[in-house]
């Protein structure tokens, strides 16, 4: 990662555990859809408003899944392994480095699945890539994933800019 304020939690890798990161994670998305903005506590929810928190957050919560099912095995926190993730917030985009030594699998095998079918599962790795604009895996050990978003300007932003700018 870029040299950045970097965010680093280390955690079990099961689905008890999985509020905790996405939570860290939903924080660190606000502040890049909105910096300097002072918020207060407000109990248990996520606010998820911006559409980057809830598409970073949902895309992330994918791969979390991913790791505690499949790469842990659905291990209880006692006998399966941790997970670090590591975040970087940057002007306009968020990075999210998160490592395992769970199973490895061949990315390159998942297949697209069929949307028209509704399937119940299989859909992790379809939805991360869909929602973020960068989704790497490299497998290990340590199992690497590698999670990147930029901020879309919004429609009033980019409006403004295409209007002052002349050819």
């Amino acid at each position: 990662m870029a040299a950045r304020p970097t965010i680093r939690l280390t955690i079990p890798g099961t689905l008890e555990y999985r509020a905790v990161a996405v939570r860290v994670v939903a924080e660190a998305c606000r502040m890049v859809s909105a910096p300097g903005v002072e918020r207060t506590a407000d109990g248990n929810a996520y606010d998820l408003r911006h559409p980057f928190d809830a598409e970073f957050v949902s895309a992330f919560a994918e791969i979390f899944n991913n790791i505690a099912i499949h790469a842990y095995q659905r291990r209880a926190a006692v006998d399966g392994g941790e997970v670090d993730i590591a975040i970087a917030v940057g002007a306009g985009e968020l990075d999210v480095e998160i490592r395992d030594h769970g199973k490895p699998f061949d990315i390159d095998a998942v297949s697209t699945p069929d949307l028209d079918s509704l399937p119940e599962g299989g859909m992790g790795i379809h939805i991360a890539r869909a929602l973020l604009d960068e989704v790497i895996y490299e497998p290990g050990p340590p199992n690497l994933w590698r999670l990147h978003k930029q901020l879309s300007p919004s429609p009033t932003t980019a409006a403004t800019t295409s209007a002052g700018t002349s050819a």
